[in-house]
């Protein structure tokens, strides 16, 4: 009734709706993500679902007491105020259950850190003057097993680049406890090299004199993307997606130095991307990328002097393989 509206009892309802509605508005935003990946502007996010769903449960206890008698609203309290209790309640376990959580995935990685020994043939300084990938048969490994990209991490002497054996997607990244690692070392006269590596650790192209580290990316999903960590055995292993950058093929392919044909016998340049154009004849010694559009990549063709002396189209994927191999640096 509307002589309820200012009695204390009636305030106090209102207080309890409005907080009871900022929970369920914060629960809410918690079942639609809807401050995933959202940076420091998550939280942010999150908290503005809680105070809109607060400023609507105000509005409707207003309402409620407006229409109800005494009796209902002194049971509307305890009702809310048991509810009120259990959402923190359930709160504050959530968040002892996250720091436990962390502090178990802490505890694990210390177990199973890589002790400084010296690192395996693949990182070994006999070999790491050339890339990776160029020790074995490029043309089979680029036809045979394209991928979606290449992910670089970022390297940094305080951090290391963790690897995750089969994580549950449907838990945080900080419920997974890594099962080995990476770790770098600044060089004496500059950049870094690796420190310590898992024996199998064998990269798509490793050269950190030009700060190169590529996997190649088999999957991506919401925290963690699969890369290859063995391109001779094909071996997977997940990381942290934020721990580095993904480059798809097509920006990955227009940052390398040149590409070219696996079959330069059975493959050509085109004046347009179309199986049915005409034939581009002129001589070249290897091709620049300058666009890429599905399956056509348009190229600059390059003669020994460094000039160009021609134009032309090139398919350099199809069905899911690579037709051209990529050249990083010359």
């Amino acid at each position: 009734m509307a002589h309820h509206v200012f009695k204390g009892y009636s305030i106090l309802f209102y207080f309890l709706m409005s907080i009871f509605s900022f929970f369920i508005g914060l629960y809410y935003a918690g079942m639609v993500e809807a401050g995933k990946n959202q940076g420091l502007a998550g939280g942010a996010i999150v908290l503005s679902y809680g105070v809109v769903a607060g400023l609507i449960g105000l509005v409707l206890a207003i309402f409620i007491v407006y229409k109800s008698k005494r009796k209902l609203i002194f049971w509307g309290n305890i009702v809310l105020g048991i509810c009120i209790v259990g959402f923190w309640v359930n709160a504050h376990l959530k968040y002892k259950e996250k720091q436990k959580a962390k502090e178990l995935e802490r505890e694990q990685f210390e177990k199973r850190k890589p002790k400084p020994t010296t690192p395996t043939s693949p990182v070994d300084s006999n070999v790491k003057s050339k890339p990776m990938a160029m020790l074995v048969n490029g043309s089979e490994q680029d036809k045979k097993d394209a991928g979606l990209g290449m992910f670089a991490p970022n390297i940094s002497e305080s951090k290391a680049l963790y690897f995750y054996g089969n994580p549950n997607f449907q838990k945080s990244r900080l419920e997974h406890a890594p099962i080995d690692s990476i770790t770098f070392k600044k060089r004496e006269y500059g950049g870094f090299e690796i420190a310590t590596a898992p024996s199998w650790l064998m990269p798509d192209h490793l050269k950190l004199d030009y700060d190169m580290l590529y996997f190649k990316v088999k999957s991506v999903t919401q925290d963690f993307v699969e890369v290859r960590v063995n391109n001779l055995t094909n071996r997977t292993s997940f990381v942290d997606k934020y721990q580095g950058r993904i480059a798809y093929w097509p920006e990955f392919l227009l940052g390398v130095h040149s590409v070219e044909f696996i079959n330069p016998q059975t493959q050509t340049v085109y004046v347009k991307p179309l199986e049915h154009a005409g034939k581009v004849s002129i001589p070249h010694s290897f091709m620049k990328p300058v666009r890429i559009t599905r399956n056509w990549m348009h190229v600059e063709l390059i003669n020994h002097g460094f000039d160009t002396v021609g134009k032309g189209w090139i398919q350099w994927t199809k069905d899911g393989e690579f037709l051209i191999r990529y050249n990083l640096l010359s």
